[in-house]
């Protein structure tokens, strides 16, 4: 098979007209197809209002999985994409303490892989989205009981959310563990 040979005009040599427009063509159509893709919305990108930097008011409970107590701090989610991940580095008060990876599901179904910087351990969860509601439900298995938790993030906008940390014994009744509030800094 020979090589095509560019000629000095940069013309691909012994080509007709019409045909290096064709090729043009097709490249020019080839390129805006993939810029168009790229461009496509994912569903990730559902995510992007929990990155930036957060202002946080919370107030815990006495429970028997909590102390009474209330904290303010602020709170940074360094996020980005990266091919089928939104990955966030998470810092309270300058420290980074987590590293938070989504990957999409379907549906309203994300799941998350949380590492803390501390321990260097990772842990699974879920994150269900449902509008401006985002549920990150979770349970924990001993001496054979099953006891459930959630966090239930509430968006008012993209800059601000109350929250609240809740158990439960049955998934019908839930006992707050913790509220709270967050204003986007900007």
């Amino acid at each position: 098979m020979k090589n095509a040979n560019l000629d000095g005009s940069g013309a691909l040599a012994g080509m007709g007209s019409s045909m290096q427009k064709a090729l043009l063509f097709a490249a020019a159509l080839a390129a805006s197809s993939f810029a168009a893709a790229a461009d496509a919305p994912s569903p990730l990108d559902r995510l992007n209002v929990f990155a930036g930097t957060w202002k946080s008011d919370t107030q815990t409970f006495k429970t028997p999985y909590s102390e009474e107590s209330s904290s303010s701090y602020t709170l940074v989610n360094q996020c980005w994409k990266a091919g089928a991940f939104f990955v966030c580095n998470q810092s309270v008060d300058g420290v980074s303490r987590t590293m938070l990876v989504f990957s999409y599901k379907g549906g309203d179904t994300y799941k998350e892989v949380a590492v803390s910087a501390e321990s260097g351990m990772g842990s699974n969860g879920t994150l269900l989205v449902d509008g401006g509601v985002w549920t990150f439900p979770g349970e924990t298995h001993k001496l054979g009981q099953v006891v459930y938790f959630r966090t239930v993030n509430i968006y008012d906008g993209n800059d601000s959310l109350d929250y609240r940390e809740e158990y439960s014994d049955d998934q019908q009744n839930w006992t707050l563990m913790a509220k709270g509030h967050e204003s986007r800094v900007k």
